[in-house]
Formats: C-alpha cells, structure tokens, sequence
C-alpha cells in the first residue's frame, strides 16, 4: 500500500481527494512560481529548481505537484485545491507582494544577478534610465508580462537566448526597439509580453552582451 504523500511534518490526510484531482495550467504555473522563488532566494541549486520545474509542468495531478515543495518553507496551495472536495484551506506561511515596480526619475535603476521577475512588474523611466537584465533572473512563471513606461527616458531589457520576447505596447513619439531572433517556439519557451508607452522616449529588447576571449 502506497503511504499518503506528506507536506513537510504534517502528512496529508488519507482520504485528501485533492491530491487524485487533475492539475490545471493554473495550478502547474502557481508551483513553478514558488520554485523560482525558492531559487531566487538561494534554497534551491540551478539543477534542482531546473528538475523541479520541468517536473512541474509535466505533473498530471496535484499529488504529483505537492512533493515538489516538501521541504520548503511555503504552503501547498494551487488554485484547483481551493475548490476541490473536502478541502480544508491551506494558508500561505507568508504573504509576499503580487507585483514589483523600478522607477527612475531623473536617474538610473538597474536589476542584475539572480533575482525574481514577477508577472505584472512595472518599470517606469522619466527623464531616466530603468534597465532590467534578465541573463541570471528567475522568471515567476513561465508566460508572464512585465508593463515597461518611458517618459523622456529609457528602458532597456536585457533578455537571454531561448526566452520569447512580444512587444505589445505603443509609441507616441517615442520608440520601441525588438529586434530580437525568437528562435524555435516550444511549449516550454518561456514567453516575456511588454506592455507600456514609450511617450518622447524609448524601449528596447537585447540580447546580452557577447564575451569575447582575448588571444594571448
């Protein structure tokens, strides 16, 4: 007889009909979400955050999506389990802010290094520069969108290879620079959607910077 999954030191009832439930999209992208957390906060090596994920998006059910957050300090919580049969509510350990913002007025903000992209961040740049490298960050989930505003002033991202970039906003009088080769498109390609007005000023996409090794 197969033991009930467990939750840290807190087992799982036996007769939890959430676990047999079938995961949603919403569910599978709510884990991912806390494993980059988990990642950005350090708990979690690049090759377990990378297993945990891939495993994530390829659960089935949400029996198969608990073990993922075992040993961390968040609570199993997936949009399907709140309405599902014999649920009990569990309650988030912390409640952390839905959305991040960086603004620069007359100035300059820079995000580097390992750090959480959340869906729904905002970055706005007046008479300023905002500029958000995503080469080593973790994205919140795998589609999500970041609104990028500039006033007289400039946004830039800095985007790696293999993450798809949308340009969905509008520039009155300003410019909005994408030039970036896609690639193959898969149904794991992480998807970035830009939103936001470029107003007398600019917003632009990259690739990161080229290494190049200098010959002795």
């Amino acid at each position: 007889m197969t033991p009930p999954l467990s939750f840290g030191t807190e087992p799982a009832p036996s007769d939890d009909r959430r676990l047999s439930l079938r995961a949603s999209d919403a569910d599978r992208d709510h884990v991912a979400k806390l494993l980059g957390q988990a990642f950005a906060e350090g708990r979690l090596s690049a090759d377990e955050h990378a297993e945990r994920t891939e495993t994530a998006y390829a659960a089935k059910t949400l029996g198969e999506l608990r073990p993922l957050l075992a040993d961390l300090p968040v609570a199993f919580s997936p949009p399907s389990a709140a309405t599902g049969p014999g649920v009990r509510g569990d309650v988030p350990l912390a409640a952390t802010p839905a959305t991040d913002s960086v603004v620069a007025v007359f100035g300059e903000q820079r995000r580097r290094g390992r750090w959480l992209v959340r869906d729904g961040m905002e970055a706005r740049a007046i008479f300023g520069t905002v500029e958000l490298d995503l080469t080593e960050a973790v994205l919140e989930q795998r589609e999500l969108t970041i609104t990028a505003h500039s006033f007289f002033g400039q946004v830039m991202l800095r985007v790696p290879e293999g993450v798809m970039v949308i340009d969905e906003g509008t520039a009155i009088l300003g410019d909005r620079d994408f030039k970036l080769e896609n690639g193959a498109y898969t149904a794991e390609t992480p998807i970035v959607h830009v939103r936001g007005f470029s107003v007398f000023g600019s917003v632009e996409a990259k690739r990161p910077r080229k290494k190049w090794l200098k010959k002795r």
